[in-house]
């Protein structure tokens, strides 16, 4: 039988706003036990509820503490079900693999998405080094020349941070090494226009997204 979706992402939002922890976790085990893989339900039901609860935040239907208990709750989802379901996949042979840096960028707190694209990328064979949140675009771009990093991924689930985004496109070619990166955005906040206009290299929405983004700008360099 289909998963319904749509009444998913309903439920999932009345356990994230209800403070209904094991309720969120049972829903994501009986999703990924039947029909769903761990991404699918990461993509489908997740992503889309996190942006609903952004925006009513924005729009102070809700407020700090409600926004914050919900991202806490998808993140024991994330660490009780999401990550051992994936890790269950076991990694892939990639041959050379890649090595990339993400960050949730300056202002923004979120992290689900972020760590859902990180394991993914890890067990598709990437070197990750993952940043955390609220990293500022100065000490991003230190980072990624340090440690020889060929992917920056930025993250953001806010609006109002994507100047921060544009940010690290400016520090990188004010250093004069904006080619030695290959820079994607992704999260709730940033549009493939939002990229154009910024000059990133790519934009996705998804976990999905990011690992092929990262395979497809591997497969490019070494062809």
């Amino acid at each position: 039988m289909a998963i319904d979706w749509n009444k998913l992402q309903a439920d999932f939002l009345d356990c994230l706003l209800g403070d209904k922890r094991s309720e969120a976790q049972e829903i994501a085990r009986n999703a990924i036990s039947t029909e769903a893989s761990p991404t699918d339900f990461f993509e489908n039901c997740i992503t889309p509820v996190l942006t609903e609860v952004g925006n009513r935040f924005e729009t102070l239907d809700i407020f700090l503490p409600e926004m914050v208990n919900a991202g806490e709750i998808v993140k024991e989802v994330n660490q009780m079900v999401i990550q051992p379901a994936i890790n269950a996949l076991g990694k892939q042979d990639l041959g050379s693999s890649g090595k990339v840096l993400m960050a949730t960028i300056e202002g923004d707190l979120h992290d689900i998405g972020k760590n859902i694209v990180c394991a993914m990328l890890d067990v598709s064979g990437f070197e990750v080094i993952d940043m955390g949140v609220d990293v500022s675009a100065h000490n991003l771009v230190d980072r990624a020349v340090q440690t020889h990093a060929e992917i920056i991924g930025l993250s953001s689930l806010l609006t109002s941070c994507l100047p921060y985004m544009k940010d690290v496109i400016d520090i990188l070619k004010i250093k004069g090494i904006r080619d030695q990166f290959f820079v994607m955005i992704g999260g709730a906040a940033p549009t493939e226009a939002f990229a154009n206009e910024i000059g990133a290299d790519a934009q996705g929405h998804t976990a999905a997204d990011a690992v092929r983004l990262c395979k497809e700008f591997k497969q490019k360099v070494s062809a």
